[in-house]
């Protein structure tokens, strides 16, 4: 991973970053191997890993066997000004640390749809915040003959960050 001008960083976890072609194949593969694997997709930006997420991602995977985060691009965060704080790449390889999390992959769209229609969850977790994006989420899923699950969030990044903002003012 390249996190600046000839900065390289290689992560024993990097093995758990898939672009969406490597985790549709990834994904087919287990559903071959064991059709009752039960395959369980969150997405979010992550812009800062902390004990709200942790809390998130375990409560996601009591709901299936595989566990894969979809990190919004960073030119598809839409959180105010000067966010995301840190890249897609960051970000990427610090949820592929997690023991909890079994892949990582790059939604490059305003919407999780494409990485939903490619690897086909069989449970959607979303935190519980009813937005007309959350509403396309749920029907697609119905589409797809799959469950959301709408788990409430204990804390947020964005709060966080006004903190230290109000802390460092």
């Amino acid at each position: 991973m390249t996190i600046g001008p000839g900065i390289n960083l290689v992560f024993r976890t990097d093995g758990k970053i898939k672009t969406l072609s490597e985790l549709e194949l990834e994904i087919i593969d287990f559903r071959n191997d064991n059709n009752q694997l039960k395959i369980v997709l969150t997405t979010g930006v992550f812009d800062l890993v902390h004990p709200g997420h942790i809390d998130y991602f375990e409560k996601a995977k009591l709901y299936g066997d595989i566990l894969v985060v979809s990190i919004v691009d960073d030119q598809f965060v839409n959180k105010g000004p000067g966010r995301p704080i840190f890249g897609q790449s960051l970000r990427l390889s610090w949820l592929a640390a997690l023991e909890v999390v079994d892949f990582v992959v790059l939604n490059g769209d305003y919407g999780p749809w494409k990485v939903m229609k490619a690897i086909k969850p069989d449970v959607y977790v979303k935190g519980y915040n009813l937005t007309p994006g959350l509403m396309n989420d749920l029907a697609l899923m119905r589409d797809l003959n799959g469950q959301t699950i709408l788990i409430p969030e204990i804390m947020h990044s964005t709060k966080i960050f006004e903190k230290i903002r109000q802390l460092a003012n």
